[in-house]
Parts: C-alpha cells; sequence; structure tokens
C-alpha cells in the first residue's frame, strides 16, 4: 500500500479534522499522522512518505514547498477558512509543488483564488465538504425549548449576537434556555459578555457549559441549533446537530446559502426569533445526511488519491 502521510500543523490526533477521514484511509493506505513544526521531524516523515497531505496552510505546507523534501512525493494540502482570511500563507506556498489544493467550500475557495490568481495557473481546488458521522449522530428528537450554541467564544463567533436574540426571545416566551457549549478563548469578549449578561438580565437563560466531551449526547435534547458566526468554510457544528435532529437557526454569513437550507436563514435578530419559534425539530436530519454524509467526503478522498 501507498505510504500516507497526514502532517497536521494545528491539531493533534485527537482532535484533527482529519479523524473521521483515518479509518477509510487505512484500509487502502500505510497511514502515519503527525503534529509537527517545519524542521527534521517533519523532514523525516516526509522522507518515509509516497504521498504527503498537509492539513491547513499553514507554516509547514510554506516550508515543505519551499524546500527539496517533497522531491519524488506526491503532494495534497487542505486549506480551511483562517488561512485564507487571516493569514499570508497560501501567497508563500510554491503551488507548483503541490499536486491536489482542497477546500471544504465554493465560498472559501472564490476568495482564496482570488486573492491568490497566481493558484489557477498550476491547479484548480476540488471542493470536498466536510462529512458527518450519521451513526455517531444518531437521530433524537429534542426539546425546541432549549437551543444549541456551539463554539470557541471569541469574536468571529459572533456571542455578542447570541445574547441579542436570547434577551428578545426571553423576553417573547420564557420558556427557552440556550446552552453554550465552547469556552472563552479572548478576554474582551469575556469581559462584554459578563457585562452584557447583567445588563439584559440572561442568567439562567444564556448558559456557559464550557468544552463538551461527548457531543452527540450533549445534541440529544437539544431541538435548535443557533449559529451567529460572522463566516464559517462550512460549519460543521450546524451539520452534527442537524443529523442529530436539531432545527438549523444560521446567521446568514458570506456563503451560507451554497451550504444551508436558505429558509433557515436570517439576518435580524426578529427573523431568527421568528424561526426559533416556528422550529420544526427532526425536519434536515435526512436533507443533511444525503448531502454531507460522511461516506460521501471518504469516497471523494479516496477517489482523489487514487488518482495521484
Amino acid at each position: 500500500m501507498a505510504r500516507l502521510l497526514l502532517a497536521d500543523r494545528v491539531k493533534g490526533p485527537d482532535d484533527t479534522f482529519l479523524a473521521p477521514l483515518i479509518p477509510a484511509l487505512k484500509q487502502q493506505h500505510d497511514v502515519r499522522f503527525i503534529c509537527a513544526a517545519p524542521g527534521p521531524e517533519l523532514a523525516e516523515a516526509i522522507a518515509w512518505a509516497d504521498i504527503v497531505w498537509l492539513e491547513w496552510c499553514w507554516d509547514h505546507a510554506v516550508w515543505a514547498t519551499n524546500s527539496d523534501c517533497l522531491t519524488g512525493k506526491r503532494a495534497v494540502i487542505r486549506l480551511h477558512s483562517i488561512e485564507a482570511l487571516q493569514t499570508g500563507f497560501p501567497a508563500n506556498v510554491d503551488w507548483s509543488k503541490v499536486d491536489r489544493l482542497i477546500t471544504v467550500g465554493e465560498d472559501i475557495t472564490d476568495i482564496l483564488l482570488s486573492n491568490n490568481p497566481a493558484i489557477a495557473r498550476h491547479l484548480q481546488p476540488d471542493i470536498i465538504p466536510n462529512g458527518i458521522d450519521l451513526d455517531r449522530f444518531a437521530p433524537r428528537i429534542g426539546d425546541r425549548h432549549r437551543i444549541a450554541w456551539v463554539g470557541h467564544l471569541e469574536p468571529k463567533k459572533n456571542p455578542m449576537l447570541l445574547l441579542q436574540i436570547a434577551h428578545t426571545l426571553h423576553r417573547a416566551d420564557p420558556r427557552y434556555v440556550f446552552h453554550v457549549a465552547g469556552v472563552f478563548t479572548d478576554l474582551r469578549t469575556a469581559r462584554y459578555v459578563k457585562r452584557l449578561m447583567g445588563s439584559l438580565g440572561l442568567a439562567g437563560v444564556v448558559r456557559f457549559e464550557g468544552g463538551i466531551a461527548d457531543m452527540p449526547a450533549w445534541y440529544a435534547d437539544k431541538g435548535v441549533l443557533l449559529s451567529t458566526s460572522m463566516y464559517e468554510s462550512f460549519g460543521l457544528n450546524i451539520g452534527e446537530a442537524m443529523a442529530v435532529g436539531a432545527f438549523p437557526v444560521v446567521h446568514d454569513f458570506p456563503g451560507a446559502d451554497r451550504l444551508w437550507p436558505e429558509e433557515c436563514l436570517f439576518a435580524s435578530i426578529d427573523h431568527a426569533v421568528a424561526l426559533i419559534r416556528s422550529s420544526r425539530p427532526g425536519l434536515y436530519r435526512e436533507w443533511v445526511a444525503d448531502r454531507y454524509g460522511l461516506a460521501r467526503q471518504q469516497q471523494a478522498v479516496l477517489r482523489l488519491l487514487a488518482d495521484l
């Protein structure tokens, strides 16, 4: 079997976005996973491999493509939104050394190519959406008065909008409770949220539950998933919650209409409240299964690697 190196610069083996793909990859490849910075450890791992998968277009991708270590190797880069929106790494990759580039959505692909037109001289990105493990995220019918919000509590996830929606909804119907799965990663946001929780009287209405180890179990009693993010290249938590049965209420970020049901998108607080109050848990389980089932992602990745 071909030797496949999975080099994730940002996440380790326990939380890598590659984890759902690894069992399928191991059936057809000799797989090795590494989380390492540019340097001798990464170079040694690349020397072992026939195919090098660089997860995230990060400094390790810049380093590998601008050195001789990829000579004779097939190279794949999978790019997420942060690289295209917040770093200069894509502009510094030697794309002539890359055989395939994977993104998870059309909008982030458009942004990437618009800001880095030189990429298109070497290759066209393959768009392979994230896959939802439908066995792990098994269907339940949750309480539509229990609303899930998932993500790091930081500005790009827009928890400020969450508080305004919670305040408006609570005044209309005090039965609704917002359950937040995530940790504060930004002191400014933490201080703001604490202040507004008091000013808006949201104690008990918005409940911060920290990092959650078992997300399928946590989703089980939630009837609605609220996403207030300013931008997602995909939004894995949206799809996972939908698979369990939560009704998605998604802020209309750029490209959201290319990923999620248009009738579930909102731009205003009042529209979000109306969607939550008319939500129908369980409605979109089949919708997400048909489009984003894990098997579809695994098959697409295996076909891409077979082409190499």
